[in-house]
């Protein structure tokens, strides 16, 4: 655990982990995991109230996050021609969001959640889509209600071993990030399936997705006009 911050965040845990969790939700280059580790260390340790901390991380991250979604709906693509943005919002980067996103929808807002360095720039291009804000909310919040609980609880409960946490964490991610993945392979296999079988079994499905037959040779048949010139 980063020393500095655990000092600082002591005399002012709620003001240093509410606004590292704001910040790390706009692209702050540190991982949220960090300032959730040491909200239930803090917690843990007796400086801070679990009954605000816990509620409190939840809220910053969700609400950081419908910010970064909000500015995106209003302000489009105009947001990363900034100077302080354009280092970080590229142009490339949306467009492989975009191509995620349309590809699939609320699975990749969920997923976002476990992808570091993709967050923001999800949340940001979901927004300019014009994603409802419901469905947003929903899987946003979802898949915080599973990452911010299970990191804050277990530094909470194992504080005197927060550097065996934190290694914890970083195993659970990625198991997280790998176990996301493979959900959404299986999901497009079983559909690309579903999908198959229906165009096999439409009676209208075109000639060409059927196996070609070979043409078979009519009866020779002796023509009308060569008879009637032969009587």
């Amino acid at each position: 655990m980063e020393e500095w911050l655990t000092q600082f965040a002591a005399n002012a845990p709620y003001v240093v982990v509410f606004g590292v969790l704001v910040l790390s939700g706009f692209g702050l280059p540190l991982p949220e995991d960090i300032p959730l580790l040491l909200a239930g260390y803090l917690a843990g340790q007796g400086y801070a109230d679990p009954w605000i901390m816990f509620p409190g991380c939840f809220l910053a991250i969700v609400g950081a996050d419908l910010m970064v979604f909000t500015i995106g709906r209003r302000y489009g693509h105009y947001v990363p021609r900034l100077p302080l943005l354009r280092g970080f919002l590229t142009e490339a980067r949306l467009a492989r969001t975009e191509r995620q996103l349309h590809r699939h929808g609320g699975k990749f807002i969920f997923m976002a959640r476990f992808l570091p360095g993709v967050r923001t720039a999800a949340y940001f291009t979901a927004g300019t889509f014009k994603i409802p804000y419901w469905k947003f909310l929903l899987f946003d919040g979802s898949a915080a209600a599973i990452s911010v609980p299970a990191i804050v609880f277990l530094a909470y409960f194992f504080a005197h071993e927060i550097d065996r946490v934190r290694e914890w964490v970083q195993e659970g991610q990625i198991a997280a990030i790998i176990l996301v993945v493979l959900v959404i392979v299986v999901l497009a296999a079983i559909k690309l399936f579903f999908k198959r079988r229906t165009q096999l079994a439409d009676p209208d499905t075109p000639p060409s997705l059927h196996p070609a037959t070979p043409p078979t040779n009519p009866p020779r048949t002796e023509p009308r006009g060569i008879k009637e010139l032969g009587d």
